[in-house]
């Protein structure tokens, strides 16, 4: 009878410690998103980018406006960060960021600079950049899409003929280690980050 209630404790012991070291080791994987929330993350997400690129640009066209191109970039230097982030809430965060950064404030991450690695991939090629959606290990789904250049940013994003001398003192002042100078027409500027926590 000892030897039974023995033997019986023993493997209780035993199986009990096996299934807490399961429970220690047990990684915690990023959730797969179906179809359906992939969809309402990138509307969602398009939603969200349209309405800051809208107050971004219709600020900066009045700064444009009323002190011209070189006072645009002062404008941008002191408001473009907080602008970007007019509608960021408890559980959405809005970033922009670039491989050719002009505010270094906005330098992306190891993630942020995997997906727009792929996105100057897809723009090298015949491919056009399309936006991605992923979740991480936490739960939080995050929405990268393109920017692409537009003719009007080429007056501070364009090439040393297209930038006035103004502009571009105006530039080098506030942003000594400029590299956002240089692009075209429908060039990948960089993206945009939407971070949608759970």
């Amino acid at each position: 009878m000892k030897i039974y209630l023995f033997v019986t404790l023993l493997l209780i012991t035993i199986i009990s410690c096996n299934n807490e070291e399961k429970g220690i080791n047990k990684k915690k994987s990023p959730s797969k998103i179906s179809e359906e929330n992939l969809s309402d993350y990138k509307v969602k997400g398009d939603s969200i980018i349209a309405r800051t690129f809208d107050t971004l640009r219709n600020t900066l066209l009045a700064s444009v406006k009323e002190k011209g191109f070189d006072g645009a970039v002062e404008f941008c230097n002191t408001h473009a960060l907080s602008l970007t982030n007019t509608y960021t809430e408890n559980n959405i965060t809005i970033e922009r960021t670039s491989d050719k950064l002009r505010n270094p404030a906005n330098a992306p991450d190891s993630t942020e600079r995997r997906i727009l690695s792929q996105f100057v991939k897809m723009a090298g090629s015949s491919d056009k950049p399309a936006a991605v959606v992923e979740s991480d290990a936490s739960g939080k789904i995050h929405y990268y899409k393109p920017i692409i250049m537009q003719s009007m940013c080429l007056n501070c994003h364009g090439n040393s003929q297209q930038i006035q001398p103004a502009t571009l003192a105006k530039i080098k002042s506030n942003y000594p280690d400029d590299l956002a100078v240089g692009y075209k027409e429908s060039e990948l500027r960089g993206m945009w980050h939407v971070t949608f926590k759970q």
